[in-house]
């Protein structure tokens, strides 16, 4: 079963943040893929997984990775 999901970071520093992460996207995930767009006050971050586990797994990661971008921008 495949499955995704779609998350909206809404945050003034958003160029900063998706500079921040873009270098993850060439990272190989096996079982997932990632879309990573950036608009005026916002990341759209979008995961689709082959099944539930792997969703599940890029999930964790890149909300683990926005936290983390987040923190240091607002340093």
């Amino acid at each position: 079963m495949k499955g995704w999901t779609e998350l909206v970071i809404e945050t003034p520093h958003s160029l900063k943040i998706y500079e921040a992460l873009a270098p993850e996207l060439n990272d190989e995930i096996h079982r997932s893929n990632v879309e990573l767009v950036e608009g005026p006050g916002f990341v759209r971050l979008k995961i689709l997984g082959e099944d539930v586990v792997s969703l599940r797994a890029a999930l964790n990661t890149w909300i683990r990775l926005v936290k983390i971008a987040i923190e240091m921008v607002s340093l």
